[in-house]
């Protein structure tokens, strides 16, 4: 009677992956600190990065750590995929910090990033308007419609790839 269509998934070839999400919900639980080597597709680099995870987050087929990186007292977000080694240490920390508390992942993103929001303002032809009034593309959005049937979204988001695609998705106006 319902069926879904699966999330694109990442091409996972490690059978370890289950020992990692393991040693992740280990450390977040018992707020450890880590040791993890990864493999960042940005840089081309892998980097050893110690920090403080606090939540593993499952978004567009696969699976991401979300910790503190005292090194540069920010939120990362690392790829579940991309990790070659995560070691737990011995010490803990105290406590998440709230302002990295927040109970979605990925808040400021249509997809699966993180980074500063900036307030985008994008009008929708008519054709394009109902399929954009049907639903909610993210938490902050605002609608309003305009006289010719177009309709003008607002949104806080940070600019991201997956901004990018979900704009370019709409494809080119008929009218």
């Amino acid at each position: 009677v319902i069926a879904t269509k699966r999330d694109p998934r990442g091409v996972v070839t490690d059978p370890t992956l289950q020992a990692l999400v393991a040693k992740a919900l280990d450390a977040i639980v018992h707020l450890r600190h880590e040791a993890l080597t990864y493999h960042s597709k940005a840089s081309g680099r892998t980097k050893v990065y110690h920090g403080h995870p606090y939540r593993l987050a499952y978004a567009q087929g696969a699976l991401y750590l979300l910790a503190h990186v005292p090194e540069y007292d920010e939120l990362r977000t690392f790829a579940l995929e991309r990790v070659e080694q995560l070691s737990l240490l011995d010490e803990h920390f105290p406590e998440i910090p709230s302002a990295e508390g927040d109970a979605d992942a990925f808040p400021d993103s249509l997809g699966v990033h993180s980074g500063p929001t900036e307030r985008i303002e994008l009008v929708f032809d008519r054709a394009a308007a109902p399929y954009v009034r049907s639903r909610e593309w993210h938490r902050s959005q605002r609608l309003d419609d305009l006289p010719d049937g177009a309709v003008r979204v607002t949104l806080d988001v940070c600019i991201d790839p997956a901004l990018v695609a979900w704009i370019l998705g709409f494809g080119r106006s008929e009218e």
